[in-house]
């Protein structure tokens, strides 16, 4: 399969990213933990209605970004997590982390500001080195939803990017069963080959 020399071939960036990976989840994390929103107040958007009204246009993103040919390789999958609070069902929305070689941050900002920035998400970004390499973190954050979108670029070696609920969303109990996501087209590529492992697993 086209994809197994491909995720060879990024097994030793990968290793770099590690530590800079942790960095960005807890720097992705932190537009929803400064306040606190009640999960049930009005203003605060259910995890489906996040999978209906934001997450096609963050897949059509996604996709314009990484494909077949620029793709390296993937951590995780998609899940959503659930947990009870005062008798109600929380729920917390993740999704698969995919690395790829596009180096071109403006054309990543642009290409996600496109699509979001209409949708009510606000970009901040961040520039920092690590090891002598250069690293550009996007994150685009709509609170609304408590919806966060990454892209995290290490220039000279490859980009990451993910997007995912934080903390205290509700559901609104549409699909009868929280954990089970609402079926989306282009959520997994089409390219994408199933028999390949997770980073680090294969």
């Amino acid at each position: 399969m086209t994809q197994q020399p491909t995720a060879r071939r990024g097994a030793r960036p990968l290793a770099l990213l590690t530590c800079a990976l942790l960095a960005l989840c807890t720097a992705s994390c932190a537009p929803f933990f400064r306040g606190s929103m009640d999960p049930f107040s009005p203003q605060v958007k259910s995890v489906e209605a996040f999978q209906r009204d934001l997450e096609p246009a963050i897949i059509a993103a996604r996709n314009e970004l990484v494909t077949a040919e620029n793709f390296m390789a993937y951590k995780n999958s998609y899940s959503i997590d659930t947990y009870d609070k005062d008798g109600k069902t929380i729920c917390s929305f993740h999704s698969r982390m995919f690395f790829f070689t596009e180096l071109n941050t403006d054309h990543i900002r642009d290409t996600y500001n496109r699509r979001l920035l209409p949708l009510g998400f606000e970009l901040s970004e961040d520039r920092w080195t690590s090891a002598g390499v250069e690293i550009v973190d996007y994150v685009w954050t709509n609170e609304e939803y408590h919806a966060v979108v990454s892209a995290t670029t290490r220039l000279g070696e490859q980009t990451s990017t993910y997007y995912y609920y934080t903390t205290d969303t509700p559901t609104d109990g549409s699909t009868g069963n929280p954990p089970q996501m609402i079926d989306q087209p282009g959520r997994i590529p089409d390219w994408f080959d199933p028999n390949l492992p997770p980073s680090g697993q294969g």
